[in-house]
C-alpha cells in the first residue's frame, strides 16, 4: 500500500477498515499512524464499505445491510409471493380433469356391471320359465288328466293317442 501520496484503491481502503474493525481500540489509532491518515478518514472508509467496528463493547448492536424487497417483506409479516397464473390454472385443469375422468370411469363401469348382471339374470328367468314350461307340457302330454269333466273331455298320454289313431285308421 502506498502511504507516500496518500491516495488509495478502493482495495486498499477495504483492507485498511477491515483490519481497522477486526482490531482493538489501540489498532484504528495505529492504522492511521502507519498509513500516515487519520482516525476519522479510515472511519468513513469502514461507513463507506460496510465494514462495523467489531469490539466487546458493542455486542448488541447488529447491522445488517438488506435489500428494498426483504425490508418491505419485513415490515409486510411474510414474504411477498407472486403467484404464477400459468402453473395455477394448468394444475387446477389438470386436477378437474382428472377428477372428471375418475368420476366418468366410475360411473361407466357401474352402469356396464348393472347391465351385465341383468342381462345374466334376464337370462337365467327366462331359461327357468321355458324349463318349467317344458316340464309342465311333457306331464300333460304323458298322463293321463281330466280336461272338462262335465263335457266328458279326458286326455290321455301322446303316444297312446297316436296308437289309437293308427290302429283305427287300419
Amino acid at each position: 500500500m502506498s502511504n507516500s501520496s496518500k491516495k488509495f484503491t478502493e482495495e486498499e481502503k477495504a483492507a485498511i477498515a477491515l483490519k481497522a474493525a477486526s482490531g482493538e481500540a489501540g489498532k484504528l489509532q495505529d492504522l492511521a499512524e502507519e498509513h500516515g491518515i487519520s482516525e476519522e478518514e479510515i472511519r468513513n472508509w469502514m461507513r463507506e464499505t460496510g465494514v462495523e467496528n467489531v469490539s466487546d463493547d458493542d455486542e448488541d448492536s447488529v447491522i445488517i445491510d438488506v435489500t428494498d424487497d426483504y425490508g418491505r417483506s419485513v415490515e409486510y409479516g411474510a414474504t411477498f409471493d407472486i403467484p404464477n397464473y400459468r402453473r395455477i390454472v394448468f394444475w387446477s385443469a389438470f386436477g378437474t380433469g382428472l377428477v372428471l375422468l375418475i368420476v366418468l370411469s366410475v360411473f361407466y363401469v357401474h352402469s356396464y356391471t348393472t347391465n351385465v348382471v341383468a342381462d345374466q339374470s334376464a337370462q337365467g328367468s327366462e331359461f327357468y320359465d321355458i324349463q318349467q314350461l317344458q316340464e309342465r307340457d311333457s306331464e300333460i302330454l304323458n298322463n293321463y288328466g281330466v280336461v272338462d269333466a262335465e263335457e266328458g273331455v279326458y286326455r290321455i298320454p301322446i303316444d297312446q293317442a297316436i296308437s289309437e289313431i293308427v290302429n283305427e285308421s287300419n
